[in-house]
């Protein structure tokens, strides 16, 4: 029973860094995007 329930707070723990990793990930993109744009209005 004990097994079980810490597998529960590990895939939870997992959750949760898929979260972090996926908002790096977006946070990243949108910087990206504003980097370009910004680069863009420059050359033009």
């Amino acid at each position: 029973m004990g097994k079980s329930k810490k597998k529960v707070m590990h895939s939870r723990k997992e959750e949760q860094q898929a979260k972090k990793v996926l908002l790096i990930i977006g946070v990243a993109a949108l910087v990206l995007v504003v980097a370009m744009l910004v680069g863009y209005s420059f050359l033009g």
